[in-house]
């Protein structure tokens, strides 16, 4: 049965008690009633108004928790910002392995007048083991246009030619190998394509690997995504597992976002490398121009033309970009922690400082270096020891405060009884109680500097030690959420350990705090009724209001027909996706266009095959104006 919150309040019990009173007693008002007595039920009023309140919080406390429990982890786990960043390496090939962390330095405004300004080191990792090489775009011959592309990949046009109608729609590029010292190139090359003045064109990127890519006259092979150096893999129901835990989840579900703006391009060798200052056969007309030729001095290039199919209009040619080196990024820190368990059992904190969120656990040791795994799937019988189990919050004895609201009342109780210690002898007492006077000022004030950093509530490890050992060690890896969002294209990131930088090729977003309250629920109702599988249109909608959340006024669903992209394709099934968001000029079209892209891809990697799903989000923002 729903009661009106209002009936609860402090004055309407107050008032609904003055009203019995004045009925038991026989009395015609309650302002006959004696002051004692409204004085009492004054103060009987504010305890049932607490005792409310308390209960409503436990409620909201148990529903939360039984959705946490039901709710698989990755629904509700904090999320790290994403994007694509590019390095060059020392060496002619490198491997740049996925712990590797660049930082950038983002300062921190304090809004309060006694703290200073922080400045919060953000680091981001590949999702993967990438190989780079020593070799880069520098030249592109697109339309009737030779632009010369710089280390920040822009693009300077340096002449114009009479272009050939036969090559309307391809695109010359030449990639300088002059510095590559090794004796044999890579087999393959990973190209990221980046057309940000299209890309909310369903086609541009979808259509890639059907492009055909020849380097003078021979042909070579395309195929989508970027190619990771995998590590070896447990075996058994352990990989199963693995491949469902929340490192995995994340990882994953970041390459799908990017794997569709990547190429691979097969069957290269040394043998394709032209002689210094030399253009490919199909551009040999070009040979007198003055400033191709001076600018391709003492230079060997790998030429690769790509050609690509009748939808691609020369504008949009003339706007891609292709980026060597290139991976996905994602914004995680590696911290480690050292605890003794003889002071606190077998529970070690996982403390983060302040904007951090735990991520997951990476390694747990003890003192003579015996690793600890988490505790598999297996019956409760065939546990054995040297396991952990991650768990959050809640670990104190007796009560679920945390720390620091159990000392922030022990120092109420302390104020409010310390009139007791008067009976004493004044004179032997002063002392000592000037003393825990002071000692109770300095305690306030760091309960109320530790109430401002805690950000979040901590999580613990449980581990059952193999042997007696006095020192564990505990490394995990963090998040900054949505601090480390919208970091612009073109910013540097720097490795603290070698002189390395990354820069970032798109602006970093997708940062999201861990989901609670109605955010879980609704995390909780999407995967009761879709197990992670999208087949109905309801299964969309939730869908899109578990990630948008309040952001979101609106989501209409509908099917429909189109002619399909892709070559020798007729009409395809269509899911229609129409997103009205609740403030769309806040973000921006080109923040819109790049989620329903983000969107459009998770859908597509949780649906049913052999439907294709349009996702639009449209601005439907009133505006108010003059009458």
């Amino acid at each position: 049965m729903n009661l009106d919150q209002n009936i609860y309040s402090k004055e309407s019990v107050k008032a609904r008690m003055l009203q019995n009173a004045t009925k038991v007693w026989g009395l015609k008002s309650p302002q006959s009633l004696d002051p004692f007595v409204k004085l009492l039920i004054d103060a009987f009023s504010t305890e049932v108004f607490k005792a409310n309140n308390e209960i409503q919080t436990v409620n909201a406390r148990i529903l939360e928790k039984l959705a946490k429990l039901l709710t698989p982890s990755i629904y509700t786990h904090p999320i790290p910002a994403h994007s694509v960043a590019f390095t060059q390496p020392y060496e002619s090939s490198e491997v740049l392995l996925e712990h590797t962390e660049f930082f950038f330095r983002k300062q921190m405004t304090s809004t309060i007048k006694s703290e200073s300004d922080k400045q919060l080191n953000i680091p981001f990792t590949p999702v993967g083991n990438v190989r780079i090489n020593k070799v880069h775009t520098s030249i592109m011959f697109v339309g009737n246009t030779c632009y010369s592309i710089d280390d920040r990949f822009n693009k300077i046009p340096i002449a114009r030619f009479p272009g050939k109608p036969e090559d309307y729609r391809k695109i010359t590029v030449g990639i300088d190998v002059s510095k590559y010292t090794n004796e044999n190139f890579p087999k393959y090359l990973s190209i990221f394509c980046s057309n940000p003045a299209f890309e909310h064109l369903d086609f541009v990127y979808k259509l890639l690997p059907y492009i055909s890519v020849t380097s003078n006259g021979n042909p070579l092979f395309v195929r989508e995504g970027l190619s990771y150096l995998t590590e070896n893999q447990p075996d058994g129901y352990e990989q199963m597992f693995r491949e469902q835990s929340i490192r995995n989840k994340v990882i994953e579900d970041i390459k799908s976002i990017y794997r569709h703006k990547f190429i691979e391009v097969t069957g290269i060798s040394n043998s394709l490398f032209s002689e210094p200052g030399k253009l490919p056969q199909n551009l040999e007309f070009l040979h007198g121009k003055e400033e191709i030729v001076k600018y391709m001095e003492n230079k060997k290039f790998l030429w690769l033309t790509f050609e690509f199919p009748p939808q691609f209009s020369a504008e949009i040619l003339d706007n891609f970009s292709f980026v060597l080196n290139a991976f996905p990024i994602y914004n995680r820190g590696w911290k480690k922690t050292e605890y003794s368990l003889d002071i606190m059992g077998n529970n070690i904190p996982l403390v983060t400082d302040e904007g951090e969120h735990f991520l997951y656990v990476d390694d747990v040791q003890d003192g003579d270096g015996r690793k600890y795994t988490e505790i598999p799937f297996t019956p409760a019988d065939d546990l054995k020891k040297g396991l952990y189990t991650v768990r959050k919050g809640g670990m104190e004895r007796f009560t679920s405060r945390n720390a620091v609201d159990m000392i922030a009342n022990v120092l109420e109780l302390t104020r409010d009884e310390i009139a007791a210690f008067s009976l004493l002898n004044r004179d032997n007492v002063k002392g000592v109680l000037s003393e825990m006077s002071d000692k109770m000022k300095s305690m306030v004030q760091k309960v109320n500097n530790a109430k401002r950093n805690i950000r979040q509530e901590l999580n613990y490890v449980i581990m059952e030690p193999v042997e007696k050992t006095d020192h564990t060690y505990a490394s995990f890896w963090v998040t900054h959420c949505t601090l480390a969002n919208h970091m612009r294209p073109g910013t540097e990131l720097s490795n603290q350990l070698k002189s390395q930088t990354i820069v970032l090729l798109a602006e970093t977003l997708g940062g999201a705090e861990e989901q609670k309250g109605t955010d879980s629920i609704q995390a909780y109702k999407y995967a009761l009724t879709t197990r992670d599988k999208i087949i109905s249109l309801e299964d969309v909608k939730n869908y899109c209001r578990m990630v948008l959340k309040d952001e979101m006024r609106d989501v209409r669903v509908r099917r429909g027909t189109m002619v399909s992209n892709r070559p020798k394709e007729g009409f395809v099934r269509t899911v229609e996706v129409e997103i009205v968001p609740q403030n769309y000029s806040f973000y921006g079209r080109a923040y819109w266009e790049n989620m329903s892209n983000i969107l459009r891809n998770q859908i597509i990697a949780k649906a049913i095959d052999g439907i294709e799903y349009l996702v639009k989000i449209t601005n439907e923002d009133v505006e108010f104006q003059d009458m």
